[in-house]
This record gives structure tokens, sequence and C-alpha cells, in this order.
């Protein structure tokens, strides 16, 4: 099938040589998946589901925020500031927050 573009006739001048059409393009392949081998028996992981790393700023806001909802927790009384600082680190960076 060929086609042409309207600005480019001149009358009188006709074109005999073919427009090409444009090539079909496939899908491209997906990605390959990531695999353990565990044992007898293979994992198969997608590559987007592996955790990221937090930056220094996400770990500390991450903190911030488990510390305050802590004290919360306990009607902000005085006195358990750091234990619940020290456990919101813990619970963070076991990555369970």
């Amino acid at each position: 099938m060929a086609r042409e573009v309207a600005s480019t006739r001149i009358p009188g001048i006709e074109s005999h040589l073919p427009i090409p059409e444009p090539p079909i393009l496939q899908p491209a392949a997906t990605p390959p998946v990531a695999k353990a081998l565990v044992g007898k028996t293979s994992l198969v992981r997608p590559l987007f589901l592996v955790p990221h790393r937090l930056t220094p700023a996400e770990r500390h806001q991450r903190i911030c925020d488990l510390a305050y909802r802590r004290a919360a927790q306990r009607g902000f009384a005085p006195g358990g500031e750091v234990d619940d600082w020290l456990e919101a680190e813990r619970e963070v960076d076991a990555g369970r927050y």
C-alpha cells in the first residue's frame, strides 16, 4: 500500500516510486527475572521487589515518627524519651517499620 503526502505532489509530475511502509515494531522481550537457588528448590524473585536501602534522612524521619507514636501511646509521660527513641531505632533498623 503506497502513501503519498499531499504537499509533495506537483501537478503534471507523478512519482512512480512507491513510498515504503514503516516497519512493524515487535514488543520488547520481558526483562529476565532474578533467580536464586536454595537447595533443590528454586525461588523466583522479581527485581522490583528487592527492598531499597533507606537514606540517612529517611531513616531519621522514620525513627522520629515511630518514637513520637510510642510517646503518644504512653501519654507523653516524661522520662521515657530515650527508650522510645532507642526502640524506634531498633525497629527501623530491623526493617519492621
